[in-house]
C-alpha cells in the first residue's frame, strides 16, 4: 500500500481499505460468514478482518469483573484489533455495541459505522433471561452518558431492527437519519428450495425444527415436553443445539451442526415448522433462515421479532412463550396442513423484501466505501486562508 498526498490511503487498485471488526458469539457468527462472504464480491473494497472471539483468558481478562463481563472482555479484544490496523484502514464497520466500549479513541480517527442488533437499554428489557441484570443508578447513568459520547462519535449506524432504531433516537439522542434498518437475513441462495415447498404426505408427522443452543431460554425444553405428551406420535421435533439433551422418541437431535452448512441446509429443506418459543432475543438469526426456507414460524413477541413474523401471515407471535397457546398453535398446522404451504410462500416473500442478506449487506459495503469517500475528500480539499495570512 503507498500513501499518497493529502492522507489519501486507497490502495493500488483504487479500493477503500475498511477494517471490520466483528463480534463472534451466538447468532453473529452466521451474520460474519454472510458478510465476509458478499464483501469477497466487492472490487472497491479491500477488507480488514479482525473478528472478536471467545479466546482463552490473558492476564487481563483473568480479573474477576472482566473475567465475567463479555461486554468488558470483547471491547478489550476489539480495542487491541483496531489499535493494531487503524493506521492503514480508510474506514470501520463495527459490530456490535457490546464490542465497542473502548472504541472511542479509534471513532474519532477514522469513519466509523456502527452495527447493533440492539441498544444496551433494548438489552436491559430482555436481559433478565440472559441473567443480566441492570446496575445500580449511578452506574446505569454513567453507562448511558458513556453510550451517548460513544454514539455521537459514529458516522452512520445500520440496525438489526426498527426496535433498536427507535431506541437509538428516542434513549440515546441518534439522528434518526443517520441509522439504516437492516435486518441480519439469510443467503438466499443457499435456501433456493424455499421457493417450491410441497404440502406434506399424510404417512408421516409434522416435523417440527428448533436451532437454537440455550434450550431454557428459547423454549426448547417446552418443545420436547410437548412432543413428549400432548404431540406424541403426530409430531418429529429436529434439535440443531449443542446443548446437553438426550434423544428420545420423537425427538431427533443434531450436535455440531455449523452454520450455512449443508447439514442445515438439508434440516431447513426436509422441515414443515420452524418454532422458537423464546424468552428472550433481540432479533433471532435463525427467523431469516426460516423464512428463506420457506417455513411457516412460530416465535414470541420479543425484541424486533414482530419485524419479521407477522402473525396469520408468515406464522404466528406468542405473546408470551406459553405452553397452552404454543401447543394451540402447532395443532392449527396440524389441522390445516394446507396453511402451512401458504405461510411458508409468505415467508419466503418477506425473506425476499427484507431479510436479503446479499443485498443488506452490499447496502453496508456502500455506506462504508462512501464513508471513506467523505474522509479522502476531506483530506484531500485545501484549507482557505484566513485574513490574516493573506495579510
Amino acid at each position: 500500500m503507498s500513501e499518497g498526498i493529502a492522507g489519501e490511503r486507497l490502495n493500488r487498485n483504487g479500493q477503500a481499505r475498511i477494517g471490520f471488526v466483528l463480534e463472534q458469539a451466538l447468532g453473529h457468527v452466521t451474520y460474519g460468514l454472510n458478510i465476509e462472504r458478499y464483501i469477497a464480491e466487492r472490487h472497491d473494497i479491500e477488507p480488514v478482518w479482525m473478528r472478536v472471539a471467545f479466546r482463552p483468558p490473558t492476564r487481563v481478562s483473568r480479573l474477576p469483573v472482566v473475567r465475567s463481563n463479555w461486554t468488558l472482555r470483547a471491547s478489550l479484544e476489539a480495542r487491541r484489533l483496531l489499535n493494531a490496523n487503524i493506521a492503514s484502514l480508510d474506514a470501520v464497520f463495527l459490530h456490535t455495541q457490546t464490542a465497542s466500549v473502548f472504541a472511542t479513541a479509534a471513532m474519532e480517527r477514522i469513519p466509523t459505522v456502527l452495527s447493533l442488533d440492539a441498544t444496551p437499554l433494548n438489552f436491559d428489557e430482555v436481559g433478565t433471561a440472559y441473567d443480566h441484570g441492570r446496575s445500580p443508578r449511578a452506574i446505569e447513568r454513567f453507562k448511558q452518558a458513556r453510550y451517548r459520547l460513544l454514539f455521537s462519535k459514529a458516522v452512520a449506524f445500520t440496525t438489526w431492527s426498527q426496535w433498536a432504531k427507535d431506541s437509538l433516537v428516542r434513549d440515546y439522542g441518534v439522528d434518526g437519519s443517520l441509522v439504516r434498518v437492516l435486518h441480519p437475513g439469510a443467503d438466499l441462495a443457499l435456501f433456493g428450495f424455499g421457493k417450491r415447498r410441497r404440502p406434506i404426505p399424510d404417512s408421516r408427522p409434522l416435523r417440527l425444527l428448533f436451532v437454537g443452543g440455550d434450550l431454557e431460554r428459547k423454549g426448547g425444553k417446552m418443545l420436547i415436553d410437548l412432543v413428549r405428551n400432548e404431540l406424541h406420535g403426530r409430531c418429529e421435533l429436529h434439535l440443531v443445539t449443542n446443548a446437553t439433551v438426550e434423544p428420545e422418541e420423537g425427538v431427533i437431535v443434531h450436535r455440531g451442526v455449523s452454520p450455512n452448512s449443508p447439514e442445515l441446509l438439508a434440516l431447513y429443506a426436509s422441515a414443515d415448522l420452524f418454532v422458537l418459543p423464546t424468552r428472550a432475543e433481540c432479533l433471532a438469526v435463525v427467523l431469516g433462515e426460516a423464512m428463506a426456507a420457506g417455513l411457516p414460524i412460530i416465535t414470541t413477541a420479543v425484541g424486533g421479532h414482530a419485524e419479521a413474523v407477522r402473525s396469520g401471515e408468515n406464522g404466528y407471535l406468542l405473546p408470551s412463550p406459553n405452553r397452552a397457546e404454543l401447543l394451540g398453535r402447532i395443532e392449527h398446522f396440524l389441522e390445516n396442513p394446507l396453511s402451512l404451504v401458504e405461510m411458508g410462500m409468505r415467508a419466503r416473500a418477506i425473506a425476499e423484501e427484507r431479510f436479503d442478506s446479499r443485498k443488506n449487506i452490499h447496502a453496508i459495503a456502500d455506506m462504508l466505501v462512501e464513508a471513506a469517500a467523505r474522509k479522502h475528500r476531506a483530506t484531500a480539499e485545501p484549507r482557505l486562508m484566513t485574513r490574516e495570512e493573506t495579510a
